[in-house]
């Protein structure tokens, strides 16, 4: 896979950027645009040859950054990207930490574009793949990581349907990391080392993005697709929801059942991953303004190396003119 690699770097720092202005503003959905404006902008500019196979949300048919996009017009594509300009708009939108931009990119044609429902998803460091075995459910595999381990640290997001397996774990003296939203941010954090797993019922396009971070890490990951109906069961749009869930799986030959790793998800074991960190979590901290510049806290991950980088952009009148000054392809 040849690609500045650099260029999806710059991507979401300058979307976490771009979208600084309007954190806790209680506007997500101008914060998020702001975001895809600024990476659609970017990588247009530059003739990326590369299409979004995981993007802005399918059900809302996106005019930008949406599931099949291409960036250019006189190259053969050679890229496949997931990406999630903001994730965690919410917290973001009411200053509180929980978002980050994201990308993952692989070669063409080797990301699973999974249709927008729930994922049930454990991610682990790859030294304990032998403990974990997701035929069995999670109190099992729980179980079977405490009898080697003499302490336990999970994130997991702070959900309803998930407070049942919290209270399984406080009792049984499981270190428990709860998290609002990001479940692609409580990844990097079992990167960095913050906590031993991560687990719970997130979205499926995430999954794609915690896939790229696990292979480009040395991680692995469990999965299995969740109905709509399991999550809401008596929301007005549940049934029309999962009509478009039977058909999107029809097409990929999915179900319910079928445990999915991480290479099923991501096929290439060169994919890279980056991130920008908008409010941030706990070790990967907020974009700040400092001495009239935005200091922007990144990770990348790639061939089992992952660094944090610390970049450092003035601030300007107009956001694009970092697109050219600070886009490594001038």
């Amino acid at each position: 896979m040849k690609t500045n690699s650099l260029l999806f770097l710059r991507a979401v720092e300058l979307a976490v950027i771009a979208s600084y202005e309007l954190v806790g503003k209680q506007d997500k959905n101008n914060l998020d645009k702001k975001a895809v404006d600024i990476i659609n902008l970017l990588l247009t500019n530059h003739n990326a040859k590369a299409k979004i196979a995981i993007g802005e949300g399918e059900l809302d048919e996106a005019p930008m950054l949406y599931q099949g996009q291409t960036f250019t017009n006189n190259h053969p594509i050679t890229i496949d990207i997931a990406v999630d300009p903001i994730e965690g708009t919410s917290p973001a939108s009411k200053n509180e930490e929980g978002s980050i931009s994201c990308i993952a990119i692989a070669k063409n044609d080797s990301m699973l574009q999974i249709p927008e429902m729930y994922m049930e998803k454990l991610f682990i460091a790859k030294k304990d793949e032998g403990n974990i075995d997701f035929t069995k459910d999670i109190k099992w595999n729980l179980d079977n990581l405490l009898k080697i381990k003499k302490t336990l640290k999970v994130i997991i997001l702070d959900k309803p349907r998930h407070q049942e397996i919290i209270q399984y774990m406080e009792a049984n003296k499981i270190e428990v990391i709860r998290i609002k939203e990001g479940d692609v941010l409580g990844a990097i954090d079992v990167v960095l080392g913050r906590a031993d797993l991560l687990y719970g019922i997130g979205g499926a396009p995430e999954g794609i993005l915690m896939a790229s971070l696990a292979i480009a890490t040395n991680h692995i990951m469990f999965n299995r697709l969740v109905p709509y109906q399991q999550i809401w069961p008596s929301e007005k749009e549940t049934a029309e929801r999962m009509k478009i869930e039977a058909k999107g799986m029809q097409l990929k030959k999915l179900n319910y059942d079928l445990i999915l790793r991480e290479n099923d998800l991501v096929k290439d074991n060169n994919t890279m991953f980056f991130a920008a960190s908008l409010t941030g979590g706990s070790l990967l901290k907020p974009l700040i303004v400092e001495n009239n510049e935005f200091i922007v806290n990144s990770f990348i991950g790639y061939n089992n190396i992952y660094h944090q980088i610390v970049s450092r952009y003035p601030i300007v009148k107009d956001i694009k003119y970092l697109l050219t000054e600070y886009s490594f392809c001038k």
